[in-house]
């Protein structure tokens, strides 16, 4: 397997930008589209090269775009997927029967993705290394080219905590990472988009539903006071989610660096959104099908709030959320959710579950 040799899933924004930031700094970058969306990249298929500029700057040029996963992983020693979270089921069961070993997946960013793929792929499971966050706020500006406005550390955990750490250079190489968590679980209560994205999204659903008439929509500059107090009540809630499973939660901390030194408070969160310049020109969400409700309610606030049951701890404005949500979209979230049987969760106890993700296995 060659280190240098990196298999990208995903077409989107992240992938896009990964893909080319990877390909400029010298790796062999191969990307993989699901058939029903490859012909989207008809521009990348072209040229194989995307041109990225801002914290990302440069033409990356990729060894090879196909909707044929087992080619594109083939003597890939790393398989990065970057993909929504509600893709992990799919590309998991389409990596079934082909993996090896000694590969190592990673996702970026988990969202509960290393349980998703232990579920699917039972036995094969491969060791994975999972991310709390996407490593750039990018956007797609045009065919084969993106405009990333900021580049960060990522944390990232480990399944099964117990797996040797000596590929850990290797990804420290592909995207720096500032902290490897206890296990997958503190990773996926720690992700910032289902806390960050819920409040905005919520209170601005009319704005956002209205986009045709007012023109573009950009959450950051959006950001109201209640935004913020919502969010800091669904962080409070999924922090005591987290001490039940004996992790003490730091998320919005690290994300908003709060001002008191220790909690943060909504005043935290209000001015380093209408304060960061690499938030601030994003656009969107551009729908209420935007994934910023889509993905971050059935994947982040729906397993947060279900293993709050299991642990025992009332999730109140999670299930708020969750509720309002699935009236506006006509769906049931929580039904359609990751709750703990989409894990390979369910039926067991938080000790239990903690095993599990310390070994990897259920005896």
């Amino acid at each position: 397997m060659d280190k240098k040799t990196i298999a990208i899933i995903g077409g989107g924004n992240g992938a896009h930008t990964m893909a080319g930031d990877l390909a400029i700094r010298g790796y062999k970058v191969r990307m993989f589209e699901q058939t029903q969306f490859i012909g989207k990249l008809s521009a990348l298929a072209s040229t194989l090269t995307i041109h990225c500029t801002g914290a990302v700057a440069g033409d990356g040029k990729i060894e090879m775009l196909t909707d044929d996963i087992e080619k594109a992983i083939d003597g890939a020693k790393y398989i990065a997927v970057v993909t929504p979270s509600f893709a992990h089921a799919t590309i998991a069961n389409m990596l079934k029967g082909k993996l090896k070993k000694d590969q190592i997946i990673l996702i970026y960013p988990g969202g509960f993705g290393a349980l998703e793929f232990k579920k699917a792929l039972g036995d094969e499971c491969p060791v994975i290394v999972q991310t709390n966050n996407l490593p750039y706020d990018t956007r797609l500006n045009g065919p084969a080219s993106v405009f990333c406005s900021g580049k960060s550390p990522v944390s990232i955990a480990i399944f099964p905590s117990e797996a040797p750490r000596d590929m850990l250079d290797d990804v420290m190489e592909i995207s720096p990472y500032e902290r490897i968590y206890q296990d997958v679980l503190e990773c996926d209560l720690s992700l910032v988009n289902p806390s960050v994205h819920s409040g905005p999204c919520l209170i601005n659903i009319g704005a956002i539903e209205q986009q045709d008439l007012r023109g573009k929509f950009c959450m950051y500059e959006h950001f109201t006071f209640g935004a913020a107090k919502i969010d800091v009540a669904i962080d409070q809630e999924r922090k005591a989610v987290g001490a039940a499973f004996g992790y003490k939660l730091t998320p919005l901390e690290d994300f908003c660096k709060p001002r008191s030194g220790k909690d943060v408070t909504w005043q935290d969160i209000y001015m380093t959104m209408h304060g960061e310049p690499s938030l601030t020109p994003i656009t969107g969400p551009d729908s209420i099908w935007n994934r910023y409700l889509t993905e971050d309610c059935p994947n982040g606030l729906v397993p947060w709030s279900e293993l709050g049951k299991v642990a025992g701890i009332t999730t109140p404005v999670m299930d708020g959320v969750i509720s309002v949500y699935s009236v506006v979209h006509e769906r049931d979230w929580r039904g359609i959710g990751l709750k703990t049987d989409k894990l390979g969760l369910d039926g067991m106890t938080v000790e239990q579950i903690k095993k599990f993700l310390k070994t990897g296995k259920k005896n």
